[in-house]
């Protein structure tokens, strides 16, 4: 498995669905090539500061699936795009990212230990991915995010922690995509993880997962998700 093979061209005819990307941050790594390629001297700056070895590797690695994914959706190499953040509320290169040469195009990422994820869509989009580390679920933080509807189900679930997580990235993929705030997550009316539809206010939400990570990306059209590595 190679970066380049998933780069290239789509198919003619009406636009595609959005594209997910995740995996395992060495797999990832292992197959973006040299990110010094893709990323700008910027992104490489910030990998740069980071005091774990095991950060820098996710950030890195998050920073150039975003753009191999943007450029799979978009039929178009990777090394073209150039990816920035900014906010809003300082003059750090921080914040929702976006592609300069194609700003209508929305992408999002997001990276934890060891594992990172992509998207991009023809508008705006969010994606969210947690490990799970096999530390007991923390109340004090699952009180403070959560409605009582989701506490409820949280503790009856098998998995407390694992079902605390699943509700946790579907609201941080609505905080990415700018449709909540972290300090609403709690009042947010969300339905519970496995009922259906995984819709919220007109936002479709879709979620995956595995034995070690759960990921969801919020977005307004359908999105097709690749698990990688």
């Amino acid at each position: 498995m190679t970066g380049r093979a998933w780069d290239g061209p789509v198919p003619d005819g009406p636009a595609p669905p959005g594209l997910v990307l995740a995996g395992p941050t060495a797999a990832v790594l292992a197959a973006a090539g040299d990110v010094r390629e893709l990323l700008t001297g910027t992104e490489l700056h910030r990998a740069g500061a980071l005091r774990s070895a095991g950060d820098r590797e996710d950030f890195l690695a998050a920073h150039a699936l975003v753009r191999l994914c943007a450029g799979r959706l978009l039929g178009r190499p990777a090394q073209s795009l150039t990816v920035v953040q900014s906010c809003g509320s300082c003059d750090r290169p921080h914040g929702r990212p976006r592609l300069l040469e194609a700003p209508g195009t929305g992408v999002s990422l997001a990276h934890t230990r060891g594992w990172v994820a992509a998207a991009a869509a023809h508008g705006p989009v969010g994606v969210d991915v947690e490990t799970l580390d096999g530390h007991p679920l923390d109340q004090r933080v699952a009180e403070a995010v959560c409605n009582e509807e989701e506490l409820a189900a949280v503790r009856a679930a098998e998995d407390p922690r694992r079902a605390f997580l699943r509700q946790w990235v579907r609201k941080e993929s609505l905080v990415k995509v700018g449709a909540a705030t972290l300090d609403g997550a709690a009042r947010l009316d969300l339905p519970v993880y496995g009922q259906r539809p995984a819709r919220w206010r007109g936002w479709r939400l879709l979620d995956w997962g595995s034995d070690r990570v759960v990921g969801c990306v919020a977005a307004r059209e359908e999105m097709r998700l690749r698990l990688l590595g």
